[in-house]
């Protein structure tokens, strides 16, 4: 898989985990896949200065 690839399917999971996540907010597995999401978003970011600075 080249980095285009692994980005689109992070962002891809990423989304999902927030979509269902905000969908069950109202138990504590809702919020951990929100807060999942999250994190995932963030590690697009991260993989993305991996990329260019490493």
């Amino acid at each position: 898989m080249n980095s285009l690839e692994i980005m689109l399917a992070l962002i891809f999971a990423g989304f999902v985990l927030l979509l269902t996540g905000y969908s069950r907010r109202d138990d504590k597995s809702g919020i951990f896949m929100l807060a999942m999401g999250i994190l995932v978003m963030f590690g697009t970011v991260a993989y993305k200065l991996y990329l260019e600075l490493g």
